[in-house]
């Protein structure tokens, strides 16, 4: 699957508000993505300042976005979270809270964080629910709304804010062996 088609996809781009493109272009693109944007975003993963996911189907493989850890800041152990269904057809079956949760599992356990966020626009009515959803199965809460922060859809749109620390998130079967080791 060619992605850089779909970060071109301005309708996906203004939901999302990826904020992997944040760190690595110093700020975030929007449609068209050029090469330069890819090339850096690539240099971000290779240095270490993005931890950058694919997302596969584990029944059949398939390929349907992508999730990552962007703006890890030491010694405050803090990260945001980004994940991005691209396929309207694979949104709304659980894959993006699924995802989330594994982010979390990957930011506690294994890099030792302490908190994650997500952010994710008022008038994305999926993701406001599938984040309402998840949030009492992480240990999640809404923190704040950033009024007017973003530019999408031809107007000012508020971005939320839902947050979730390592005590409050039960530890995941894949990663809880390595909680007891994580310092932070």
């Amino acid at each position: 699957m060619d992605r850089w088609i779909d970060y071109n996809d301005p309708r996906l781009s203004a939901l999302t508000a990826f904020p992997t493109s944040r760190a690595a272009a110093g700020g975030p693109f929007k449609p068209p993505v050029a090469r330069e944007h890819r090339e850096a975003l690539w240099d971000a993963v290779e240095a270490g300042r993005i931890h950058a996911f694919d997302l596969h189907v584990t029944d059949d493989g398939r390929f349907v976005g992508e999730a990552g850890l962007s703006g890890i800041e030491w010694p405050h152990a803090s990260a945001e979270i980004a994940v991005c269904i691209f396929d309207p057809a694979e949104r709304a079956r659980g894959y993006g809270g699924e995802a989330v949760v594994l982010m979390l599992a990957y930011g506690f356990d294994a890099l030792g964080l302490a908190r994650m966020f997500i952010r994710y626009l008022s008038v994305n009515e999926a993701v406001v629910g599938a984040a309402a959803r998840v949030a009492g199965v992480i240990g999640g809460r809404l923190v704040g709304v950033e009024r007017e922060a973003e530019w999408a859809f031809g107007a000012r749109r508020d971005r939320m804010i839902m947050e979730c620390v390592r005590e409050d998130f039960p530890p995941h079967p894949a990663t809880a062996h390595l909680r007891s080791g994580a310092t932070g």
